[in-house]
Parts: C-alpha cells; structure tokens; sequence
C-alpha cells in the first residue's frame, strides 16, 4: 500500500500540470476578444427608420361645378380675392359729386372790374352739357340793362380838366358758346369740421356782343377761368373770371374793346341726383 502512495501523488500531479494551460488558454480568448485590432469590422447595431408624417386624405366635396378658368391678366393677389382689374380698390378715395351726362344751368351775375370809366353789370347765366368730369359743352348769355351802367368818378375829372371822354358804345348784351376744361379737382377742412370739395377750370368761346351803336353786335371771343364749390348732389356755387374782346368801330375810329367779367351764380344739375358706375370693392360670392 505505501508503493502506491507515491504513484498517486505523481498522477495527482501530472493531472494539475495539465489543467494549468487550459485555464491559460481560456484567459487568452477572454483577453483578445477585449483587445480586438483597430482595423477589424465593428458590427454596429442597425438604425431604426425615422417615422415617416402621414398627410391626411383630402375631405370628399359635393361640389362638381366645373373650374374657373384662370385669367393671365390676374396677378396672385386678384386670383385670391377674385377681384378684376376694374374691381381693385383705389387708392384715392372717389369723388363725392360726379358730372359727367349730366345739365348744369346757372344763373348768374357779372360785372366789368377793368374800366376805369364805367362799372357794367349783367345779368345772364350758362347752361352746360358735362361730357365727362373733365370736359363740358357750354352755352351762356348776358344782358345789361340801361341803368346798370355806373359812371365813375375818373370820368369827372376827366371831363372837366382835359375835356375828353372815352366815346365807346355803350354793351347791351353778349352770347358765346364754347367749353370747359376741369383739371383739377380737391377738397379742404374747414374749421376742421366741415369738408368743401371743389373743382378749378379753364373755358374758351366765341359769340357776339351787342352795344348801342350802329353795327348792333360783333364777333367776340372770350376765354376765363372759375371754380365750383359742391353743396350737395345737385347744387354748387359757381364763380368765373372772364374776358371778353371784340372789335369796335365809332366815328371811323376802330377800336379793340376788352371787358373783363366777374361772374358768380348758382348752379343746379339734371338730373339732380348720380350713380356710381363702379364700386370700390367687391365681395367674393365663393366665399
């Protein structure tokens, strides 16, 4: 028994030395799966696909009317509002009394203001045909009665010292036809509570002036200026600034005589009230 106690101890150990580089070898795999080399592939973990918007499907409609065809002439803006050209809100605000086919009849009274002998005053009036706010056809007369002629003081002394007189013929009435120019058209405060709108023009004509002498009239023309103050849709005061030349002809004497009126009168327009052709905006009937 003792001769196999040593046989024992020595396969005890070769079995020891034995199991030692197993144990090495599974440290050495453990250690190089940590130390892997730099260039070797890296698995990675895979990505998952970002989550996509899910646009909602458009709401079914009713509506089968056919589409609007679409006008080149329309910009962006007019195609979202559906308004044409014509319909486009202004940027200035519209004007407060319109003109244009209608009558304006004047009476009115003038008088000279450039003769320093004698103050003529007329009584007449014009009446007017407006072919657009701009322009108008007109028709106007005057007469002067016989003790509406007013001598002047020049006139005394003129007599009296140098015995001489201006000898012209004494107006009785006058008649033109011609037309109006309105170029210009504004309004202004008053006291900042009342708005006066107004317009300026200029006029020109031809006609005849009748006087006391033997050839009875003579052509004439004329040419002025004025301005209307609107009271209402219907109703303006009118003021004109108007020359009157024409030649004259008095004991073998010519003459170019030169009547400078002033004129105011008020006026009445036909029909009396307007309608406007255009509004300044309109509402989309498609909503």
């Amino acid at each position: 028994m003792h001769r196999f106690v040593p046989l024992l101890m020595t396969a005890s150990a070769f079995a020891l030395l034995g199991s030692v580089p197993a144990f090495a070898q599974e440290e050495t795999q453990e250690l190089s799966l940590d130390d892997a080399p730099a260039d070797a592939p890296v698995e990675e973990a895979p990505t998952q696909p970002e989550p996509t918007a899910v646009e909602p499907e458009p709401t079914p409609t009713t509506d089968t009317s056919p589409a609007a065809p679409v006008d080149p002439a329309k910009t962006a803006t007019d195609e979202g509002i559906d308004l044409t050209l014509q319909d486009r809100i202004k940027a200035v605000s519209r004007k407060t009394f319109l003109k244009t086919g209608r009558f304006e009849l004047t009476p009115s009274a003038m008088m000279t203001v450039n003769d320093p002998f004698y103050r003529t005053i007329a009584l007449g009036g014009r009446v007017a045909w407006h072919v657009n706010e701009a322009f108008a056809l007109e028709v106007g007369g005057a007469y002067v009665p016989p003790f509406f002629i007013q001598e002047l003081e020049p006139v005394d002394l003129v007599r009296e010292e140098l015995t001489l007189i201006n000898a012209d013929n004494d107006v009785v009435g006058l008649a033109d036809v011609g037309v109006t120019f309105s170029p210009l058209y504004g309004k202004v405060a008053l006291l900042g509570d009342s708005i006066i709108h107004f317009d300026g023009f200029i006029s020109s004509g031809v006609g005849v002036t009748f006087d006391d002498g033997a050839d009875l009239f003579h052509p004439t023309m004329n040419i002025g200026v004025g301005g209307r103050i609107f009271l209402n849709r219907w109703l303006v005061i009118r003021a004109d600034v108007r020359d009157y030349v024409y030649p004259q002809d008095k004991g073998f004497v010519s003459t170019l005589q030169n009547l400078l009126f002033v004129g105011v009168g008020l006026g009445i327009y036909f029909p009396l009230d307007f309608d406007y052709q255009f509004e300044a905006a309109r509402v989309n009937k498609n909503g």
